[in-house]
């Protein structure tokens, strides 16, 4: 079965934040080729199922509701030649713990995480993002499901975990208070890995000072002087980059 490939998986620039192929991976010409129409990708029982009707419930499920193109590696191959598929619309979804991907203007194919080795997403801003399987990683990742976000690439892999949970309704019909609704409701919790055994933390000063212990000098002096606020996704990544260039 023939797949129709819209941009080809490339080898990536290495940066101090990515690894090599977080870059940039599909030029615009690339994106503007991409028929989201008339993708043809085959229906292999084994890692593909339709997509079903979800529950009704307020709020969505998904790292992003919007279609993006990406490009997806799998565990196990598509065919005899590939394990991949390039420039394809992809979402995905947090609840269900897939990956969908849009075949048609109506076709939508969902395969389980646990299939998928990572996945590269456009971004809104014109960047990408690789959710990388929690597979790739130990040590406390050894009880996650899903996917990492890989922010930085380095000695130390900041990562970013995002799930979902179901808040049920709290309805009280005797006194007619609270909601009727079950809400979906998201979170994301921070990880640094050190040769893939990722750990657990709170983005502090407190923290990160014990788990930056061979360098813990400068990391006192780069918080003295910069002040970040580590709560800040674009301050904690600089401070993870500026501890790896150490």
């Amino acid at each position: 079965m023939r797949f129709l490939f819209a941009c080809l998986i490339t080898v990536l620039t290495t940066t101090t934040a990515r690894s090599q192929e977080q870059e940039e991976f599909m030029t615009q010409s690339t994106r503007d080729r991409i028929n989201f129409s008339n993708l043809n990708i085959p229906n292999t029982g084994t890692l593909f199922g339709i997509k079903g009707i979800p529950g009704k419930v307020i709020g969505d499920p998904y790292i992003d509701t919007v279609w993006q193109a990406g490009n997806v590696k799998f565990y196990g191959r598509l065919t005899p030649k590939t394990d991949s598929i390039a420039g394809v619309p992809v979402r995905i979804d947090l609840l269900a713990n897939e990956v969908e991907i849009k075949a048609g203007n109506k076709d939508i194919r969902a395969t389980k995480a646990a299939t998928v080795r990572y996945v590269d997403i456009n971004n809104r801003t014109g960047t990408s993002s690789r959710f990388i399987n929690v597979r790739e990683y130990r040590g406390e990742a050894d009880v996650l499901s899903g996917f990492f976000e890989q922010i930085v690439v380095g000695k130390f892999d900041l990562l970013h975990h995002p799930t979902v949970y179901i808040r049920r309704s709290n309805y009280n019909s005797a006194m007619n208070v609270g909601t009727k609704d079950d809400e979906i409701m998201k979170k994301a919790d921070w990880y640094l890995a050190y040769q893939k055994r990722a750990v657990k933390f709170s983005p502090s000063k407190k923290a990160l000072l014990e788990l930056m212990t061979d360098h813990k000098e400068q990391i006192e002096a780069y918080l003295k002087s910069k002040k970040p606020d580590l709560k800040e996704k674009t301050e904690l990544t600089a401070l993870v980059v500026y501890y790896n260039g150490l």
